[in-house]
């Protein structure tokens, strides 16, 4: 793939980086009154806080609050905000339906070094692409990174493979999940760079996020198209 992948969209963001000053956040997926993977997500954003503001952070205090408004609602979801200009906390439950099982559709986007390994609330670089589902952000060398909302997996000659935690990617709770599920059955999935060249000759790709949970991605403007194929379904079903 030529160095003019999602060229359209790369001009208008070449100069633009998240603003830390709008704060992180990180939304998890509620059933049954349970916050699923509370420890991870907390984890994750805990550790956010203190790297970028350093501010310290009551882990267990702030996943108590976290799992006081999931508990209850039968479906839902949880997002907590770190506003670091008020020093000020903010969690949100959101009863939602049902997450849809479709596949989804992707366009490419050229961000230099990714988004890091931060959930920003700044999400202007990664808002809704207009002829796709999400954006796959792809750096300089074209190493695929990650999706605007999700993790991204392909499956290559029957191996599974994501790209590595380097520091360019938002360590996703459900990749982590997908990876220990995958290890459970002897299959363990090889965690390195993947390249354009090398997702154009995937037989199956698909995402992993919070709320969307495994989906299956069956094309990727300019790059190629797949079929919804068997290890995104079984991983589906067995979230």
């Amino acid at each position: 793939m030529s160095a003019s992948v999602g060229s359209a969209v790369v001009a208008e963001h070449l100069e633009h980086a998240p603003d830390a000053s709008y704060g992180v956040f990180d939304t998890l997926l509620v059933r049954a009154g349970r916050a699923l993977d509370l420890e991870r997500h907390v984890g994750r954003l805990t550790s956010s806080v203190a790297e970028l503001y350093a501010v310290p952070v009551d882990a267990p205090g702030l996943a108590a609050r976290i799992a006081a408004r999931a508990f209850g609602m039968e479906l839902g979801r949880v997002r907590t905000s770190y506003h670091p200009i008020r020093d000020e906390w903010e969690i949100e439950s959101t009863p939602i339906e049902e997450p849809e099982p479709g596949s989804r559709t992707l366009t490419p986007l050229r961000l230099p070094g990714g988004l890091g390994r931060h959930k920003w609330r700044d999400r202007r670089l990664v808002e809704g692409p207009r002829d796709a589902d999400d954006v796959l952000l792809v750096d300089d060398a074209d190493d695929v990174l990650e999706c605007g909302t999700a993790n991204v997996f392909l499956v290559l000659d029957g191996e599974v493979v994501t790209p590595p935690l380097d520091g360019r990617i938002l360590p996703g709770t459900v990749r982590a999940r997908v990876l220990e599920m995958l290890a459970g059955e002897g299959r363990a999935a090889a965690e390195r760079p993947v390249t354009l060249s090398a997702l154009r000759a995937a037989d199956e790709v698909f995402t992993t996020s919070s709320i969307r949970g495994v989906r299956p991605v069956v094309g990727c403007l300019g790059v190629g198209a797949w079929a919804a194929g068997p290890t995104a379904d079984r991983l589906r079903h067995d979230r």
